[in-house]
């Protein structure tokens, strides 16, 4: 298997000769050139993912015993998941504590049980209202948002939570604190101000941290 290995990700012949020819024909070599360099990538990222394959189906050898590709794939998917539920709080057995109908006012923390119910209710998606009517709707990046700040006073309660996406997040944070704060924290000097967002009918090209 080593060999096999190894002689597939020698340079192929084509590679060796464009790098040969010099000056001859010196755009075919450039394109024979990247097209072998191109090649033995794929085989290197391809012998990376099957190597990791391997060490995955021996440490599951005892627990998925001849468990093929598929299912080692399968189990690796099924962990990304179930921490994504779990940074979600969307967890199969939650505590029975209920949120915090009063909440904490300066605390930017989020109770586990605030948290999955935002998610519920928003459905996991982007709940900025658009101009043109309706909201934003992306499952992108959507994070849990304070409607109002924590720093004048906001709550971690339901009523003043949201689910928005990144860009969202941080275009309603420049709407409710300012470009002159936010600029400390994530404005590009390379980039103008952002007038608005796309789809908006604000306009603008979302510069600065709401575009990264």
């Amino acid at each position: 298997m080593a060999g096999r290995i190894g002689a597939a990700l020698a340079a192929p012949a084509g590679f060796k000769g464009a790098m040969r020819a010099g000056g001859r024909g010196e755009g075919r070599c450039h394109h024979r050139s990247r097209t072998a360099y191109s090649r033995r990538s794929v085989i290197v990222k391809a012998f990376r993912i099957l190597k990791k394959l391997e060490t995955a189906r021996l440490a599951l050898s005892h627990s998925m015993p001849g468990a093929d590709a598929e299912a080692i794939l399968s189990a690796g998917l099924d962990l990304l998941l179930a921490r994504d539920a779990k940074n979600k709080a969307l967890v199969e057995k939650p505590r029975s504590t209920p949120a915090d109908p009063e909440g904490a006012p300066g605390s930017d923390h989020v109770p586990a049980a605030v948290r999955r119910e935002v998610w519920k209710r928003d459905q996991g998606s982007c709940q900025f209202p658009l101009d043109s009517g309706g909201v934003c709707g992306s499952r992108l990046r959507v994070q849990v948002d304070h409607i109002i700040p924590v720093a004048p006073g906001g709550k971690s309660v339901p009523g003043n939570m949201r689910i928005l996406c990144a860009r969202h997040n941080l275009w309603a944070a420049r709407q409710k604190l300012g470009h002159g704060l936010m600029n400390r924290y994530c404005h590009d000097p390379r980039q103008p101000l952002p007038a608005g967002l796309p789809g908006n009918a604000s306009g603008g090209g979302g510069a600065g941290c709401g575009s990264r």
